[in-house]
Parts: structure tokens; sequence; C-alpha cells
């Protein structure tokens, strides 16, 4: 699919990926995945986030 572009986690590293292009930058150390995007932009993303000393989801 030429418009879906992927946020994932992997590591210490979080990876895009669009237009066949990948971004891949550190993460924090307490990062456990992403649970939502909720809106992308012009190239600005914001996101949801579990993070390890949470219960509860953050924004990003």
């Amino acid at each position: 699919m030429p418009d879906e572009a992927i946020l994932s986690s992997k590591n210490e590293y979080t990876i895009f990926q669009y237009n066949g292009r990948m971004l891949r930058f550190r993460a924090p150390y307490s990062l456990e995945r992403y649970t939502q995007v909720k809106e992308w932009d012009h190239g600005y993303l914001v996101v949801m986030a579990k993070y390890s000393h949470s219960e509860n989801e953050e924004e990003e």
C-alpha cells in the first residue's frame, strides 16, 4: 500500500516506515510499545505510548 505508514519499536529503537523510506532513532529505555497514532500532520506525529514505569499510556 503506497499510503500506509508503519510505526514500530524494536529493542532500543523506534522505526517509522513510509513511501519506501525508513527512519530509525533511539527510543527511551522504558518504551514498551506504541498503542495508537492520534494525529499525523505535516510530518509531526502524536502517539500514545506505553512505558514500563507507568500503568497508564502517555501522549507523545
